[in-house]
């Protein structure tokens, strides 16, 4: 009996454990090849391609051997082990047959229909098989499209070799090839090789703002739906009301929700079909005018959206149109009144508040953007874009924790606007996890990847990882997507100061300087000025390194009559002026200013700059400044240690260290410096020590703490140079404590 009851137990646990294996099989990866980034709209998955399909969610994994398909009218983002980014059109079905993490090991995957844009931040060993031309791929970003009869690869960074059984022909940036069936692939000329990714373009939402809850029940479950990222239900919904109601309304509103996956054509026609059967819809000239406005026809946007606000006055979605407009011409003083005019019309207008917001934000005030991103948010909870305005305003007050929830929340509600996952990498790396940070933002560039500001900020994180030449890739991208932007001239010339281009430094300075005016669709008059002058202060730096310190001093000067308060420009001239006969006491009061009025950062307060009279050797000693010191790219909570030391003749040595660290509202500086020599004459011996202390805290957005400890001990012979240099008084020794 006893073997029988222990034979019977093993079977029954045999059972069970090949029913969580069989449970972990279909749950779980042998051989992870991603996991979705995003889902818009139909997303399924089939395993093996033996199983069913079974619907996609977001973070879900995916394994090798995994077919995804992408319905009709939807999107999705697949984030590879390999470190690539696969952004998936509409109507594509991709096979991921062997996706390996090993750099030097190639990966395969099937393309059978529709089309995929990748984007990895180091060329990766791919092979892109299609019906029509097979793809072997060295490359970061390119995109593949299979059409009936036709197969296309546009590359914009890397290389592609095409080839099918025709022949073969290599592809470099810039380039696109297409092979028909049966014929060898052949290269095509295009004007705009990005326009591939069209698709992927992000168009603001009016949604939320433009529907009457009370007269139009019907459409408000498809806002709300929409309002949630589940974009193919409220088409589902939209597509069960009776044709005989198909109103103006309805015609926008499906054209809202085609443009939110990329179908700018048909979004088109359906707005036309709105003013057809009503020629005063306000809210079809105001879907009319986001659209332009993002095709960078801002005259004809500016029209239709002052049309829309004249048909009715008290729209939301006409307000928010215009306020993008008048922000695209540079007003956001009219762009935050459009929005005011909203909110006092509409008080209970979640799109609203939370567009309000971001105004307030651009204009610096802080408080503002909080407290009108807190009533967005109170009002419409399962609304995506508050959350994410949320997020940034909790950022702008270094209060990374509650930014970060703000934008996993605004991921949850819709994975697939960009700039959620920028928010998201900024928080990251603010809280000090930089890799994890920096994979976000990546994950911004292929949900977004025409935008320019979002390569600039990514061409920072790589900066930040001195990851040569990366980061220059990155910033050479965002000057081609838009030439007009100075944010990736100014910090591609802080990369080529860095590695000794000081010429092209200041080339991408001027450059930086000349468009600085061309942010004011996101900055107000008062920040342009003092992004003016902080690319004034980084312009002086490199005149600085080329020797040309009195245009260094003149840059600086300028610098600082457009921004007084300019913790860089005061610190910058702090610098400059050691090693100037005379000027030590303005050099204590230049970097007096600058710690009064700097922000809570890492950057460390070095004791031999807070005193005079240390009578030591400069420009080449310990109090010698790295320009990356002053210049973080990102502010992160860390702690560094800085530590610099000398030696020369007469038994002459100095030292400094300091420790730095900064943690969300508080940042220290802890430094001791030490210098002593014997002179080159008798009793011309000189001892220092210096010890500084430096707390900052940010009590709130206007108003900074500060405690400074400085306790300096020096001992010397008898240093004064008389008529006679041999009139030296042997015995003399001077104490200061």
């Amino acid at each position: 009996m006893g073997i029988r009851t222990t034979a019977s137990s093993l079977v029954v646990l045999l059972f069970v454990f090949q029913g969580i294996l069989s449970a972990h099989a279909q749950n779980g990866c042998q051989e992870l090849a991603g996991h979705f980034l995003s889902v818009e709209g139909t997303v399924d998955v089939q395993r093996d391609q033996t199983g069913g399909w079974t619907s996609a969610s977001s973070d879900q994994q995916l394994c090798k051997g995994d077919t995804v398909r992408v319905s009709s009218l939807s999107r999705a983002a697949v984030s590879l082990v390999n470190d690539a980014v696969l952004r998936l059109d509409e109507n594509t079905t991709m096979r991921l047959l062997d996706i390996t993490a090993e750099q030097k090991e190639r990966s395969f995957l099937d393309l059978l229909r529709g089309a995929f844009h990748s984007f990895s931040r180091k060329p990766r060993l791919l092979s892109v098989n299609t019906p029509y031309l097979n793809g072997s791929i060295e490359g970061t970003e390119f995109v593949f499209r299979v059409k009936e009869g036709e197969s296309i690869v546009t590359v914009f960074e890397g290389t592609v070799v095409a080839s099918n059984e025709q022949g073969s022909i290599p592809v470099t940036h810039g380039e696109s090839v297409a092979a028909l069936a049966g014929q060898a692939p052949q290269a095509r000329t295009l004007v705009r090789p990005r326009d591939a990714a069209q698709w992927s373009l992000y168009y603001p939402p009016l949604l939320a703002a433009g529907v009457d809850r009370d007269t139009l029940p019907a459409l408000r479950k498809a806002v709300d739906g929409a309002g949630q990222g589940d974009v193919a239900g409220s088409l589902e919904t939209l597509d069960e009301i009776p044709e005989d109601q198909h109103s103006a309304e309805f015609h926008t509103l499906r054209a809202s929700l085609l443009l939110s996956v990329g179908q700018v054509d048909p979004a088109q026609k359906e707005i036309d079909q709105a003013l057809a059967r009503d020629a005063g819809s306000a809210l079809a000239y105001a879907q009319r005018a986001v659209i332009s406005l993002v095709q960078n026809d801002a005259e004809q946007a500016l029209q239709d959206a002052n049309r829309a606000v004249r048909l009715d006055s008290d729209s939301s979605a006409a307000r928010i149109a215009l306020s993008y407009v008048q922000q695209a011409k540079f007003n956001l003083a009219a762009a935050r009144e459009a929005l005011q005019s909203a909110v006092d019309a509409d008080p209970q207008n979640a799109l609203a508040w939370a567009r309000l917001s971001e105004l307030w934000l651009m204009l610096g005030d802080r408080r503002q953007a909080v407290a009108g991103a807190e009533k967005a948010v109170a009002l419409e909870p399962e609304l995506a874009r508050p959350q994410i305005t949320l997020g940034f305003a909790q950022l702008a007050q270094f209060n990374q924790g509650s930014a970060r929830s703000a934008f996993e929340k605004a991921i949850e509600l819709d994975s697939a606007d960009p700039l959620s996952r920028l928010g998201l990498g900024l928080a990251k790396i603010g809280n000090g996890d930089f890799e994890q940070g920096r994979a976000d933002i990546e994950a911004a560039v292929a949900l977004g990847s025409n935008n320019a500001l979002y390569r600039a900020y990514l061409g920072k994180a790589y900066f930040d990882e001195r990851r040569y030449p990366l980061d220059s890739e990155q910033f050479s991208i965002a000057k081609e997507l838009d030439p007009n932007d100075p944010t990736a001239y100014l910090y591609d010339g802080i990369l080529k100061q860095t590695i000794n281009r000081p010429v092209e430094a200041v080339e991408d300075f001027e450059r930086s300087i000349e468009l600085n005016d061309n942010r004011a669709v996101y900055r107000g008059r008062l920040l342009l000025d003092e992004d003016r002058a902080a690319r004034g202060t980084s312009l002086a730096r490199a005149y600085k390194d080329l020797g040309f310190y009195q245009l260094g001093i003149n840059e600086s000067a300028k610098s600082l009559e457009l921004d007084p308060s300019n913790a860089s420009a005061h610190r910058f001239l702090s610098d400059t002026y050691v090693g100037v006969p005379r000027h030590e006491i303005a050099r204590i009061s230049e970097q007096f200013q600058s710690q009064m009025m700097q922000d809570v950062n890492i950057n460390p307060v070095q004791p031999s700059l807070s005193e005079t009279n240390l009578n030591i050797v400069t420009l080449g000693g310990p109090s010698s400044a790295g320009f990356g010191e002053f210049t973080p790219l990102f502010g992160r909570n860390s702690s560094q240690f800085n530590v610099s030391g000398m030696a020369g003749n007469n038994d002459t040595y100095g030292g400094e260290a300091v420790v730095s660290g900064l943690h969300n509202q508080l940042s220290y500086s802890i430094g001791a410096f030490a210098y002593e020599t014997d002179g080159w004459r008798e009793n011309g011996e000189l001892e220092q020590n210096v010890y500084d202390i430096f707390l900052q805290g940010a009590a709130s957005p206007e108003l900074n703490l500060q405690l400074e400890i400085q306790h300096r001990d020096s001992e010397e012979g008898d240093l004064a140079l008389q008529f006679d240099p041999d009139d030296i008084v042997l015995d003399k020794m001077r104490e200061i404590d």
